[in-house]
């Protein structure tokens, strides 16, 4: 299970990359239209730049899914876990393993719902300012969700194999 572990840890090694450049996209875009905005309005020259908007919101619903996938490896999601950690060994694992089930089930659910949008709406529908098809929004959720699920099952699988208490791997602070 170690090189499948590392292989994953690679992939989302490179998505962590993705979501970096995507930032950078963001705050590009988004210094670009209060520049246009606010400074160029104020020295006299009145263009727009609509498209600044769109690309600002889709990157960054990109980075959310795939930044929500990434984190599902390391149990980096918010979580109250008060009570997890409160309960004697076997019951907060169990407890533990219960909760990152049914996530794994919300994210299979995700993934459905996300590809039905991108069937469904998202070949119809264009976007008001660049009018690039919705598909290339609407693909974020599924694919972030199957990154949801994947690293889910592989918090698990680590544990498992490496005979470790699920409550202590991961999490903010984690360096494993």
């Amino acid at each position: 299970m170690g090189p499948v572990f590392g292989a994953l840890d690679h992939v989302n090694h490179f998505v962590l990359r993705l979501i970096g450049v995507g930032l950078m996209v963001i705050t590009l875009v988004v210094f670009l239209q209060v520049l246009v905005r606010f400074v160029l309005t104020a020295i006299g020259i009145n263009i727009s730049a609509p498209w600044t908007e769109e690309v600002a919101r889709y990157v960054l619903i990109w980075c959310v899914f795939l930044g929500a996938g990434v984190g599902c490896r390391k149990a980096q999601l918010i979580s109250l876990e008060f009570v997890v950690r409160w309960a004697p060994g076997w019951t907060g694992q169990a407890m533990r393993y219960l909760a990152l089930l049914l996530c794994a089930a919300l994210f299979l659910l995700l993934i459905n719902v996300g590809y039905q949008f991108v069937v469904v709406i998202g070949r119809t529908e264009l976007s008001p300012v660049m009018q690039i098809p919705k598909t290339w929004v609407y693909w974020a959720m599924p694919a972030g969700a199957a990154l949801m699920v994947v690293n889910t099952v592989a918090l698990m699988a680590e544990a498992i194999v490496s005979r470790r208490d699920i409550r202590d791997i991961g999490g903010i602070a984690s360096t494993d």
